[in-house]
């Protein structure tokens, strides 16, 4: 029997569309069966970006008000960058950009304090300059100074040198007690914030080289300690705790001048060492205690003479604790020294460094 051509025809036919039928079944099954890509959302991130790039863009570097710190921009730039790359990316994950958003608002937050802000007039309350040999204070607070032999250590007055860049009479020398003695005022005793700002050179190395103080252990004290490092004691209403820290790292060599600056206020010590942080503390709370009584500030010597002269005078009346015999005096020259009733940021530190570091 022979086969029938329109039939087999068919029979292929019909195969062949079954064949069709059922590979556009499991094509539409897989569809079904599988999840769809999820959408990342870069709206944030890139509103952000924007921001960056303009602040980046009109920022410039400088010490004057209103500039920007010198490296912060490279610093930022790294971040925007990074933020960037993450944003252009086609296969990023919203995890990824997440993190990219957090990260360059971090970024943003360091990169606008590194902006120098105005130092406000009033916080000044110390300032002197030693321009000629004065010791007025130009600071409006009318603390003015008074050169003081070293009388318990044998030191004569502090003598008029040459500051740091050569000008004639324009800082002091002090050795052996020598020193200029501040009358109390509650303008130098701050009940929440202290920055004090000096100008040291160092011509010998102990561990009592003391630069400014205000009652010593009773207030507050800076110095240079063992090792030549910026040494601060502070005395709180923390039920009377009394903090001593260090820079922790920098040694500060003889014979060449440096700034050194602390800051305190609850909860922070900073230690600059030329217009650089060189440590932060974070491990003390507590306002600077107030001074019990009218003990007079000193200028290179860490108590005015008139405690000295009473060598068997452990305290008195008020509450002070002098510690007696324990003391010492500063040996080298200071300038330019700043306390502040307020606590200056790291960019108000770098400006004041870079604005007093040449004339």
């Amino acid at each position: 029997m022979k086969n029938n051509p329109v039939s087999i025809n068919a029979l292929l036919r019909g195969l062949l569309a079954l064949a069709v039928l059922i590979t556009l079944f499991q094509a539409c099954s897989k569809d079904n069966n599988s999840t769809p890509a999820p959408t990342v959302d870069k709206t944030k991130l890139k509103a952000r970006l924007d921001s960056a790039n303009a602040l980046y863009t009109g920022a410039v570097e400088g010490s004057a008000i209103g500039k920007f710190l010198a490296g912060s921009k490279a610093t930022y730039q790294t971040s925007v960058a990074a933020a960037t790359t993450v944003y252009n990316d086609p296969n990023a994950t919203q995890t990824a950009v997440n993190n990219a958003y957090v990260n360059l608002g971090a970024a943003t937050t360091t990169f606008s304090s590194a902006q120098v802000q105005q130092i406000a007039p009033q916080s000044l309350v110390l300032y002197y300059t030693f321009t000629g040999g004065s010791l007025t204070d130009l600071s409006g607070k009318s603390n003015n100074g008074t050169l003081k032999p070293g009388t318990f250590w044998g030191g004569g007055l502090p003598v008029a040198t040459a500051d740091r860049f050569g000008t004639a009479n324009g800082a002091f020398v002090f050795n052996k007690g020598s020193n200029i003695e501040v009358p109390y005022s509650p303008t130098l005793n701050p009940g929440k914030e202290l920055t004090i700002s000096v100008w040291e050179r160092l011509d010998s190395s102990w561990s009592n080289n003391y630069m400014v103080a205000l009652n010593r252990w009773n207030g507050y004290k800076l110095q240079l300690q063992d090792g030549n490092k910026a040494f601060f004691t502070v005395k709180t209403n923390n039920k009377n705790t009394i903090y001593d820290r260090d820079d922790a790292a920098v040694q500060l060599d003889l014979k060449n001048w440096h700034h050194v600056v602390v800051t305190y206020k609850s909860g922070e010590m900073n230690f600059y060492i030329d217009g650089t942080l060189a440590k932060s503390w974070t491990d003390l709370m507590g306002d600077p205690a107030a001074v019990k009584s009218t003990i007079n500030m000193t200028i290179g010597q860490d108590l005015p003479n008139s405690i000295y002269d009473k060598v068997n005078t452990m305290d008195n009346a008020d509450g002070n604790n002098f510690y007696q015999p324990y003391g010492g005096y500063f040996v080298g020259a200071l300038d330019d020294i700043r306390v502040y009733n307020a606590v200056l940021t790291p960019a108000q530190v770098g400006s004041l460094y870079a604005a007093e570091k040449s004339q």
